[in-house]
């Protein structure tokens, strides 16, 4: 119901602008800065621009649709931080800049008639008969924040890059055909027969002597190094250690208070179901049906083209309902009981009918109610600010001193010093030196850091600065070295003797090949040589249907013709298995035309956006963008790392 009689103008950018203008418009950013005269741009693609208005309000839309989505765990700008939204928006934008730029150059335009068939794609246009409606897209876009003449433009670049894309694709058709051959081999399956003999059951192996041991020790000496281990110090700076110097004002609570409002208080609802007529004697008529005990949504899903579930609205405030009707409309139904009907309510695409299905009572926390976990917030955002006002002061006091241990001491910040740890934070009597996240972020930095090298500063979280930093300078690097025999010797002898049950189990393979090849029952050659027989009856190529088969005896019986045998090592090195192809069946294109009409299409969108992508890259390296990095990083990088 919402969809057909609002069009998605909760989110219009989610809903309202359904197939080819979902991309376009999250992606171009068109809204009221559009069409302002700003000059400064944030890209050039050849003569077309990324203007930094557009660029702006696409990404700070973006992260406003993320933020929905989390909850509002996080404010816009984390998120802009955390996801590097500036960055992916910024690359769409300029992909999609070189697309116009080529459309332009072609001389491709879209036509008013073509303009208007767009414009009849979308519902949120449309009047409850189908018909478009001006004042229904008038009441779209002014919820969008949107102008005709916006949109307008908006279709007619995205129209023209669609056409361009599609002749594109259509020189190369992908035939039919090819999806047959394709699906008779992916749809093959087999039968086949196989032996497993698990190295682990074998038991008649003689103890290897000490030469044989030190023969082995002497073949594999590499495979038992003691690990490279590293010392080295480390600074961390975390927002934690700056909270206790943050204050926070009362005026500053009741700002915070004021700007997280909708996190505190909930409005009253109601959970309504709404029926639509085009004209008021009809919705008169319904009312009366219904107050002589008729059921509400099943008369009017008999009487609209509506089904039963689209007339149900769900929860609504009060600004929900002025947003998607009017004052009036509001005002009216919010007068109403639960169980109430109101009477026909005139509104842009006809005359509503609403019933109040049940009302939510609104709950609010005060600033009192709040207030501890509010100031905790807060001093977590300003303590991120005291992090990054603390940085340079540490920075210089690095490159003046040269060392951490200097700076540490002149001002007075923990340093960390860890000695002789391996790549997985052990010591060198095994137990653990490196237990927490951050600790292993700063370890594996540790072993990717050369000896002597002056301390960089890197993010603990590369998606998120905001959740600290560290610098690590590298103080001893000991190389692997041999270890002797003796401390080896009984990994030495668990190695050698599984070797030998794996060699033991190879020549077991071999001779059940020859008796399979023979004319033997497998069953009887498993039973006789200590494996396990068995039938896989229905085999694909992939594991869809055939859990249980590593891939490696998967291939092998895609690789054997019907009868033919041979072994493969198990997955897992324990043992062979012996395998015999009793049965092809290749898939039946004819019979599973639907099958192949899926793959087709599938092939052709993959074909497609093969060509795409080449496409793209192809006129970036023609175009050749330029960035303007200063401007990107003064918009969304106040504390920019670059």
């Amino acid at each position: 119901m919402l969809l057909k009689l609002r069009g998605g103008l909760d989110s219009f950018f989610v809903t309202l602008l359904l197939g080819v203008l979902i991309a376009a418009f999250a992606i171009w950013g068109i809204g009221p800065g559009m069409l302002a005269g700003n000059t400064q741009s944030v890209a050039t693609v050849g003569d077309t621009t990324v203007p930094t208005a557009q660029y702006a309000n696409a990404v700070q839309r973006r992260a406003q649709q993320l933020q929905a989505q989390f909850g509002g765990q996080f404010t816009a700008d984390r998120i802009i931080q955390m996801m590097q939204l500036d960055r992916q928006v910024l690359q769409q934008m300029i992909q999609e800049a070189a697309i116009a730029e080529n459309t332009r150059e072609l001389g491709i335009r879209i036509t008013d008639a073509q303009l208007a068939a767009e414009l009849l794609q979308f519902e949120a246009f449309k009047a409850p008969d189908g018909s478009f409606s001006q004042q229904m897209m008038a009441q779209a876009l002014n919820q969008a924040n949107m102008t005709q003449k916006e949109l307008y433009i908006g279709l007619r670049r995205e129209a023209a890059s669609n056409q361009l894309l599609g002749s594109i694709t259509q020189g190369a058709p992908v035939p039919r055909v090819l999806a047959e051959r394709l699906y008779t081999w992916q749809a093959e399956r087999r039968r086949a027969t196989m032996i497993n003999f698990a190295a682990s059951d074998i038991t008649d192996v003689a103890e290897p002597t000490e030469e044989e041991l030190q023969a082995y020790y002497e073949d594999s000496k590499s495979n038992y190094m003691t690990p490279e281990r590293r010392s080295y110090n480390y600074i961390m700076l975390t927002p934690a250690q700056f909270v206790d110097e943050v204050e926070i004002k009362e005026e500053d609570l009741l700002q915070a208070y004021d700007y997280r409002r909708s996190e505190y208080v909930r409005d009253e609802s109601r959970d309504l179901q709404l029926v639509s007529f085009a004209d008021k004697e009809a919705a008169d008529a319904f009312i009366e049906r219904v107050a002589a005990g008729e059921d509400f949504i099943a008369l009017g899903a008999e009487l609209t083209e509506f089904s039963a579930e689209e007339l149900e609205l769900g929860a609504n405030t009060k600004a929900d309902l002025q947003t998607d009707f009017d004052s009036t409309t509001a005002d009216t139904v919010f007068a109403l009981g639960e169980g109430e009907l109101s009477a026909p309510i005139e509104g842009l695409a006809g005359w509503n009918v609403f019933r109040i299905k049940s009302i939510t009572a609104g709950e609010e926390q005060t600033l009192e109610d709040v207030r501890a976990d509010l100031e905790a917030s807060l001093k977590e955002e300003h303590a991120v600010d005291l992090m990054f006002d603390f940085l340079p002061d540490l920075e210089d006091a690095i490159a003046e001193d040269g060392t951490l241990t200097a700076a540490a001491t002149k001002l007075n910040v923990p340093l960390a010093t860890v000695s002789e740890v391996d790549g997985r934070g052990q010591g060198p009597d095994g137990s653990p030196k490196v237990t927490l996240q951050e600790e292993g972020t700063v370890l594996s930095e540790a072993f990717r850091t050369e000896l002597g090298i002056e301390p960089e500063l890197k993010d603990l979280d590369p998606t998120d600065s905001t959740k600290g930093v560290f610098f690590v300078e590298v103080t001893e690097i000991k190389d692997p070295a041999e270890r002797s025999f003796e401390d080896v010797r009984s990994e030495i002898r668990s190695a050698w003797i599984a070797q030998r049950r794996q060699e033991k189990a190879g020549e077991i393979a071999e001779a059940a090949k020859a008796r399979l090849e023979a004319g033997e029952e497998a069953e009887a050659i498993a039973l006789d040589l200590g494996g396990t027989s068995y039938d896989a009856k229905n085999v694909s190529r992939t594991a869809e249907g055939t859990s249980g088969l590593s891939a490696n005896i998967r291939r092998l019986i895609f690789d054997l013709g019907v009868g033919q045998i041979d072994a493969e090592r198990a997955a897992d090195g324990n043992g062979y298995v012996v395998v015999r192809v009793n049965d092809i069946t290749p898939g039946d294109p004819v019979r599973d035309a639907a099958k192949v009409d899926a793959l087709h299409a599938e092939l052709k969108a993959q074909f497609g956006s093969e060509l795409f992508e080449q496409y793209q890259a192809k006129l970036l390296d023609t175009y050749s963008p330029e960035i303007n990095n200063s401007l990107v990083n003064q918009l969304f990088r106040r504390d920019a790392e670059e």
